[in-house]
């Protein structure tokens, strides 16, 4: 598989694409306005605790308060101060979700200053290896401390290793000094920006090409790889062209397609994505897709490429929390354990490690995945001011009645005119016109005249005096 990522930035936003074997396969924004605070590292102040929900709500400095799980162990008080970092950022009304287990990532390792034992990557499976990383951390591992060695870290020298190990004690030992100065709230460490983030978190075998089109972003990362061994072969290239850089590589149209309710497969099979409150629902349907053969045969064809593209736009999307697939019905248990095991194995490419449950009777598949930073389509997208986020309008039957209900209300007023004028969005108003008016000035006894306007919205119409209009 070959990997490619491209970085477009601009005074106002940091936009970064994932493309895999020529396929978009993550999209991330990020605003100037908008504060990305997940890894960033807080002295804080506990506002109240709330024993109902076992959490605590602490000021970090930020007009929302963070959201602090404390489980069973309640062990801080109002107005205590205490050291917090940022594991997902504010949502909606929602203010960010802190935590207290300090993880300070680097190059090649993750020092955890709260917790004493060595993990390493499950993606490095190679025994001997592992063995040697293993050896390495617990020779320079600081005391009381533990290290999580990244899949970076595979093939990288001892001295290397262990100048990463000893750098982020250092930060540490700094943080803590600023700690026990700081005043409550404090920011004490700020997480890295964006591009300097990609090119830490994304560093694998299989990349081939980063692509920047910023001369500053482009020496900081240059800089950076340098500093790698196993980065010596990805090709750093200063895009200077004068189109923009996804519309160069040819990405518009994927990047314009991530708002789809519908994503169409290559059979001719689609998926319906819906997002909800609790849960994101995606459907599984044949469309025009026949097959060739029986039609066992048909429904997995569509299931296996439904299966390949739901992976893509839970990363795409940045879709997390609960996620819940409705694949089209399978009849044998080997056809449903053959569809999870796809599943499962085009998920495995996910750095948020989606969890995968068994199909149900009714073929459904319960999913969860990680949320850290605000929902791509809350970044992109604003709720319609028409429908205020529901996907629907009122139907031209449903307003018309409601239009008939006021018209019968206003008449049998006192000395109301019979002359009425009905001001409506186009859209409705031509229906209108359609409709049989005649009827309607005789059931109701009046005059009615129909009148399209272009600045009311869809669900907005204006009941008039026609002969105060006509003057």
């Amino acid at each position: 598989m070959a990997a490619k990522i491209i970085i477009g930035v601009s005074e106002d936003e940091t936009r970064m694409g994932l493309v895999e074997d020529g396929r978009l396969m993550e999209y991330m924004v990020e605003r100037a306005q908008d504060n990305h605070l997940v890894g960033s590292i807080y002295k804080g102040r506990v506002c109240n605790v709330v024993r109902g929900i076992q959490a605590a709500f602490v000021d970090i400095g930020l007009e929302q308060n963070a959201f602090l799980y404390l489980g069973d162990k309640m062990d801080v008080t109002e107005g205590q101060s205490l050291l917090v970092q940022i594991s997902k950022d504010a949502r909606g009304t929602k203010g960010p979700t802190a935590v207290r287990e300090i993880t300070l990532p680097g190059k090649y390792v993750v020092l955890l200053p709260h917790a004493s034992y060595i993990g390493i990557s499950r993606k490095i499976t190679d025994k001997e290896e592992r063995e040697r990383l293993n050896r390495v951390c617990a020779a320079v591992r600081p005391q009381e401390m533990g290290i999580v060695v990244r899949t970076a870290a595979a093939g990288v020298t001892d001295e290397l290793l262990a100048a990463d190990i000893a750098e982020l004690a250092a930060g540490w030992k700094i943080l803590a000094a600023r700690e026990k100065v700081a005043k409550a709230p404090a920011l004490l460490r700020r997480e890295l920006d964006l591009p300097v983030r990609i090119v830490r978190d994304y560093l694998r075998s299989d990349l081939q090409e980063i692509c920047i089109d910023n001369l500053q972003i482009y020496k900081r990362v240059e800089e950076l790889l340098q500093c790698m061994p196993q980065a010596q072969s990805i090709k750093l290239t200063l895009y200077q062209g004068l189109e923009d850089i996804f519309a160069y590589n040819r990405l518009t149209e994927d990047i314009a397609a991530i708002s789809d309710r519908q994503v169409p497969l290559p059979s001719g099979g689609y998926l319906v994505i819906d997002y909800t409150e609790a849960m994101t629902v995606i459907d599984v349907n044949s469309g025009k897709f026949s097959g060739r053969e029986s039609l066992e045969e048909t429904i997995m064809e569509i299931n296996r490429q439904a299966a390949a593209e739901i992976a893509r736009q839970l990363r795409l999307r940045d879709i997390g929390g609960i996620i819940v697939v409705d694949f089209i019905d399978m009849h044998t248990e080997e056809h449903k354990a053959e569809i999870l095991a796809a599943l499962q194995k085009s998920l495995s490419g996910d750095r948020m490690h989606p969890r995968v449950q068994e199909i149900t009777l009714l073929n459904l598949v319960e999913l969860t995945r990680k949320k850290s930073r605000q929902n791509l389509s809350s970044v992109l997208y604003t709720p319609c001011p028409v429908c205020s986020g529901s996907g629907r309008v009122q139907s031209r039957e449903t307003l018309a009645l409601e239009i008939k209900r006021r018209l019968r209300s206003l008449l049998k007023r006192r000395g109301s005119s019979k002359n009425l004028l009905i001001t409506a969005n186009p859209w409705l108003a031509e229906w209108l016109r359609l409709r049989d008016l005649k009827q309607w000035e005789r059931e109701l006894a009046c005059s009615l005249k129909v009148e399209a306007d272009a600045s009311l919205q869809v669900e907005s119409f204006m009941i008039l005096d026609n002969n105060l209009v006509d003057k």
